[in-house]
């Protein structure tokens, strides 16, 4: 259970505190950090060179590749970087299935941070391709900007949606010392993920709800005439708006979650992440709400074994 105001605190959180330590990984100074241990020499410029060789290798593989019956749902691009970098990150973090000698609590902010710029180019990368593959398409070729408006802010929201996703599995892959359960609870948890955008997406933008309700309430109350491409719009604003607050939601607690386990992944090299951050999502209300009905639950078993013991 989710509540869209606990979720926007969490982002807002998330990312501010991730801001300074994307300063400290980008700041120039290399007695600030050890990112030449991570990337080699000169890291900063090799992190851009090995996200831009990403992105064109995932590129390649879903231009050129074998032609799964998932490709349609998969981001090669993302993939390829996100494989390179959770590789990377993972050599600097244990030595076999220890955490490396050295390795410190502290490293986790600006190594966390590095991951910001492949973040950056990979949204760039998934903005612009949408907008070229949507370029002409029925929602633009009658000339109306108002819904190339709508069509950029969905675009930039599922640019974002490839950053979370980014996020959360780097995340996995790093947290955890078996590379196969990382993998398989990764998969499981964004095939539901993707459910969920998949549904919201047919319910908000091909089905459409919000616009023609507000038409229906504003025909009704001031008998005003709302034209079809604005509540096409309105429907294209409202997805863009809850799916961006669900996607910085994913980022923040993401970051949170790892920035509080890192310690403990470093004592013994495997943390659930993703159960963590599910729990972190979930509004504490509604939590302790669940919480409170399964103690009842438990206690009115123990009840009844109780009572059948004595009889």
């Amino acid at each position: 259970m989710y509540s869209i105001r606990h979720l926007f605190r969490i982002g807002h959180e998330g990312l501010s505190d991730l801001v300074p330590a994307v300063r400290q990984a980008f700041n120039d100074d290399p007695t600030d950090d050890r990112l030449d241990q991570v990337y080699g020499s000169s890291p900063r410029a090799r992190i851009i060179i090995l996200s831009v060789l990403g992105i064109i290798a995932g590129k390649l593989f879903a231009g050129f590749g074998p032609g799964l019956e998932l490709d349609e749902y998969i981001n090669w691009p993302a993939v390829a970087v996100g494989l390179i970098f959770a590789m990377l990150i993972r050599r600097y973090l244990f030595a076999g299935t220890d955490a490396r000698i050295g390795v410190q609590e502290q490293d986790f902010p600006w190594l966390a941070a590095s991951l910001v710029a492949p973040l950056g180019l990979l949204m760039v990368f998934s903005f612009v391709s949408q907008i070229a593959a949507d370029f002409g398409s029925p929602a633009t070729a009658d000339g109306q900007p108002r819904l190339f408006i709508g069509m950029l802010a969905v675009a930039a929201t599922q640019a974002l949606a490839v950053a979370a996703a980014l996020s959360i599995a780097v995340a996995a892959l790093c947290f955890s010392r078996n590379w196969i359960r990382g993998l398989f609870n990764l998969a499981v948890r964004l095939l539901v993920f993707r459910i969920m955008v998949f549904v919201t997406t047919l319910v908000m933008l091909e089905i459409g709800f919000v616009g023609p309700i507000v038409a229906g309430l504003l025909g009704g109350i001031f008998n005003l005439h709302i034209p079809e491409w604005l509540t096409a719009l309105m429907d294209q604003l409202s997805y863009a708006g809850l799916m961006s607050v669900i996607y910085l939601a994913v980022i923040g607690a993401t970051w949170t979650v790892c920035r509080q386990s890192f310690g403990e992944l470093l004592r013994t090299g495997d943390v659930d992440i993703l159960k963590t951050i599910e729990t972190l999502a979930e509004d504490p209300k509604r939590r302790q709400k669940k919480l409170e009905k399964k103690h009842k639950k438990e206690q009115k078993k123990a009840r009844k074994r109780a009572g059948r013991t004595g009889n």
